[in-house]
């Protein structure tokens, strides 16, 4: 298959290039200048262009992601309207489908230019039967576009706005916005029509700068709560150099932003989101992160006390060369408190996962007691005790045990369901 792509050195299109290549599809860039990848045909592209584009005659799909710069009145969008239609004539000659990525803030009563102009192209595109986008919050990746720009703003800003009422917003790793633009672009039995592509769930503006700073950067960020009916009236009275100068513009659209019902596209693609935490990762994933926890947590169960990095790392080459490297799913509370775990060790959970569990925390038993730690918790070596210590040692262990009992009959059968219902989840 061979999707024309502009905007092929933007943000989007770069990645989305790099994924399509990957999974066998012809890539013919327009742009400006030549992108990295030396694997696709190159043509130069400009928005200003008054001819349309020379598209191949075997083009199946044209993936139209340039855009000019944000548009302040609506005189400013005529580039990117003259643009599309260049676009839907060189479609239409050769007879490829339009697929035009546009704004979660499009629509004709926008606070914005952006957001009405985005609208007016979106009617056009629609009108030939096209196929129109709208994705959410694009992360991940590089650190580039307003994806970019907000990690950098975490990154020198200590405090950052908190703003009331919280504006919220849908994320979308930018990997898979890349996969659900190719699969609109390529299946034959879509319709025309606005396809949104985002979380189901938002989440708060300062929600997802919290975890650019605390996931991507690792590190702590303070917020000040900011009443957005403060930054309307200074916007208000603002002029429009002092707007742009201070992005007011993108912050009243983001005030403004619409919360969009996703599933259904979702599952019509049959497209699968990464969770917000594990997307924000530099590596799109943070698997390396939860099978560390996970070791982490069982080493400390059958230790009862943190265990040494050489212990944990022993535990995590285990997984990876047996185990291909996947994680448990253990539910939050037992990464926690790994102490729980002992409320239904030795009970027959009676699942493939729950057997997974039980195979693991074996591992992790003999890992401890092949170290100096483990040797000394559980053999007692290297401690020398009276009789009266040692009674009262005694003394404690059945203590604990009786209660341990008692607290596993009211608890376990929590626990043991909290356990399932995690494993089948990551399944």
């Amino acid at each position: 298959m061979k999707i024309a792509v502009t905007g092929a050195n933007g943000y989007i299109g770069e990645r989305f290039i790099k994924r399509a290549l990957a999974s066998g599809y012809e890539i013919i860039a327009y742009s400006r200048q030549r992108p990295e990848s030396a694997r696709c045909d190159w043509i130069p592209y400009e928005l200003a262009a008054d001819r349309p584009p020379d598209l191949p005659l075997d083009t199946d799909a044209v993936l139209h992601l340039a855009t000019g710069k944000a548009p302040e009145s609506e005189n400013d969008s005529v580039q990117d309207l003259n643009a599309m239609e260049q676009l839907i004539t060189a479609a239409r000659k050769v007879n490829a489908r339009l697929v035009f990525v546009s704004s979660q803030t499009a629509r004709p009563d926008a606070p914005t230019a952006y957001g009405r102009s985005k609208w007016r192209i979106e009617q056009r595109v629609l009108s030939t039967e096209g196929r129109v986008v709208r994705p959410g919050q694009v992360y991940g990746g590089s650190e580039r576009g307003l994806y970019g720009t907000l990690v950098e703003s975490v990154r020198r800003l200590p405090v950052l706005p908190a703003f009331v009422p919280a504006p919220r917003v849908q994320p979308i790793h930018v990997d898979d916005l890349c996969d659900g633009l190719l699969r609109i672009a390529e299946r034959n039995d879509l319709q025309s029509g606005v396809f949104h592509l985002a979380a189901p769930r938002p989440v708060s503006f300062s929600g997802f700068l919290g975890e650019i700073a605390r996931t991507r950067l690792r590190c702590r960020r303070w917020f000040v709560p900011v009443p957005v009916i403060v930054v309307n009236a200074f916007a208000a009275i603002a002029g429009e150099s002092l707007r742009s100068r201070l992005g007011l513009e993108r912050l009243r659209s983001l005030f403004d932003l619409p919360v969009m019902s996703t599933a259904a596209d979702l599952e019509l693609l049959g497209l699968t989101l990464r969770p917000l935490r594990s997307g924000m990762h530099r590596s799109g994933h943070d698997a390396g992160r939860r099978l560390l926890l996970e070791g982490r947590s069982l080493l400390a169960y059958v230790l009862a006390a943190p265990s040494g990095s050489v212990l944990l790392r022993r535990y995590v080459r285990v997984i990876n060369e047996l185990r291909d490297g996947k994680a448990l799913a253990l539910p939050d509370f037992i990464v926690q408190w790994p102490m729980l775990l002992a409320l239904i060790d030795g009970n027959d959970l009676g699942t493939a996962g729950a057997n997974e569990f039980r195979w693991r925390l074996d591992a992790a038993t003999i890992l401890a007691e092949a170290t100096t730690q483990g040797a000394q918790r559980f053999l007692g070596l290297g401690y020398r005790h009276g009789f009266l210590l040692s009674l009262l040692g005694m003394v404690r262990a059945v203590a604990s045990e009786i209660s341990w009992r008692i607290v596993g009959i009211l608890l376990s059968p929590v626990i043991r369901i909290a356990l399932l219902r995690s494993q089948e989840g990551r399944s």
